[in-house]
């Protein structure tokens, strides 16, 4: 059976048995080229008492360049979280790594692009295992322990990946004013005895929005076998209560290679007619090449 059909009519099984909510997004573009669709996601929340939270996520996507361009699905999330009687919250199961969250928030734009840590692959966006977050006021502590791999693999070895996000202030900047700043240090163990296939992330991060302008800018630097550094800067200014226009420009850098300098950039404006629906003519220049696109989000 189609991975697509048969999600969907679980889903819609779901919503009349179940008392939790059923939502998504889907992610349709028009670049140069042809229509295709970028992502699907269906999902079902439910909070399953006074202190425990439920989620659960499909990702549908094509096949990759392995595999015969089908549409796949995926099972990207599933957890649940248990808020603590001292509190903090817990989380067990598939769920969203805590490296990259607060600044896709302030970027704003998920359906145009993935953030720069998503984009660059410095980053599992999700994976198994456990994690706890605290608030102290304006202070947010979030720790993981995971396996490592990913939400598309499973373990294939005893070591372990390591998630700290420190977090100062407004945690979603799309939606309220005001400002953050923060780091994220990942590290996963490799096998190899000399440490070559370790693999480290040190982030810092920050933001800050007011008078319908919303700005975000962060630096990274991802070791593997060789150093890779990634800053980023992006700005956003609402027009109206419908239309935004938004800038974008990311600056990655390889050590140890020639030309491995790599600006890309995105300029666009997205507009919000009705209730669920963005539209986006946007363009993405990088090395002296653009591409032009027509982007548009159905929520559900």
């Amino acid at each position: 059976m189609n991975s697509k059909i048969s999600i969907t009519s679980i889903m819609i099984f779901l919503s009349f048995i179940i008392a939790g909510d059923i939502g998504g997004y889907t992610i349709f573009e028009y670049n140069d080229d042809a229509f295709e669709i970028n992502r699907v996601y269906f999902q079902y929340t439910d909070d399953l008492s006074d202190d425990l939270f439920l989620k659960i996520r499909y990702d549908v996507a094509r096949d990759g360049a392995d595999g015969d361009g089908k549409f796949m699905a995926y099972l990207k999330n599933i957890y649940v979280d248990r808020n603590c009687k001292n509190g903090g919250r817990v989380s067990l199961g598939l769920i969203g790594t805590n490296s990259y969250g607060v600044q896709e928030n302030t970027w704003g734009y998920r359906f145009i692009e993935k953030s720069p840590l998503d984009k660059n692959g410095f980053t599992n966006t999700a994976d198994l295992g456990i994690g706890y977050s605290h608030s102290f006021g304006n202070l947010n502590i979030n720790a993981q322990i995971l396996n490592g791999e990913g939400y598309k693999s499973e373990q294939s070895d005893n070591h372990m990946a390591t998630y700290l996000r420190v977090l100062y202030g407004e945690e979603n900047l799309n939606r309220n004013d005001g400002y953050n700043a923060g780091l994220v240090v990942t590290s996963f163990e490799g096998d190899s005895a000399d440490d070559s296939d370790d693999i480290n992330l040190v982030g810092l991060f920050g933001g800050w929005t007011s008078n319908n302008l919303r700005l975000g800018l962060e630096y990274n630097q991802y070791e593997t076998t060789d150093t890779e550094t990634l800053m980023s800067l992006y700005a956003n200014y609402s027009i109206s209560e419908t239309l935004d226009v938004f800038v974008r420009n990311d600056m990655a850098e390889i050590d140890g290679v020639v030309d491995s300098d790599v600006t890309t950039s995105w300029i666009g404006v997205v507009c919000n007619p009705s209730k669920g629906l963005y539209i986006s003519p946007n363009v993405m220049i990088e090395d002296g090449t653009n591409d032009y696109r027509l982007t548009f989000m159905f929520k559900y």
